[in-house]
């Protein structure tokens, strides 16, 4: 994990090997193989991200949940960048690395499902899946990357853009 955080976003058995400290060998007796690994990297991701999570109140008014949601999101986001961009290059070619990544989009869209439930009611029916599905991609971490590399934003002009860009789609100002 620390490799991948110091932005060795693709490190050999021999470096993970050498960085833990043992032969490349006692690698592949541990875990036996490369999805083992990459199984192992993911379960510690999500055993150090998930207890900085807590659920957001949706009985909160609309802004001050949007105001909840946007700075868990954009920390959370912030938290996973290094991480993600490696397991994102191996993506195509482990079934492992995949399956977290599905399971992981799934309930990021289902947290903007059950955040701001009220508000995609309120749409029109022919307008809500669209408008659903720009706030899952607004909120993801696609979007930030391009916030805080390709427009090249610092954090806080990053969380006000994802912050203006739901507002908008949920009509919230």
């Amino acid at each position: 994990m620390s490799l991948l955080e110091e932005g060795e976003l693709s490190p050999t058995a021999e470096r993970v090997a050498e960085r833990a400290g043992v032969s490349e060998r006692s690698i592949f007796q541990h875990f036996g193989d490369r999805e083992a690994l990459f199984n192992a990297a993911a379960v510690r991701q999500y055993e150090r991200i998930m207890p900085t999570l807590h659920p957001i109140d949706t009985a909160l008014p609309t802004g001050e949940r949007l105001d909840a949601f946007v700075e868990q999101r954009t920390s959370l986001l912030e938290r996973v960048t290094a991480v993600r961009r490696a397991a994102l290059l191996r993506e195509h070619e482990s079934e492992t690395i995949a399956a977290w990544l599905t399971a992981t989009r799934r309930a990021k869209a289902r947290e903007v499902d059950r955040v701001f439930g009220a508000e995609l009611d309120r749409l029109p029916a022919e307008t809500r899946a669209s408008v659903r599905a720009a706030m899952v991609a607004a909120s993801g971490w696609g979007a930030w990357e391009s916030y805080r590399i390709h427009q090249r934003l610092g954090f806080e002009r990053a969380r006000a853009a994802m912050r203006t860009t739901l507002a908008r789609l949920i009509g919230a100002g």
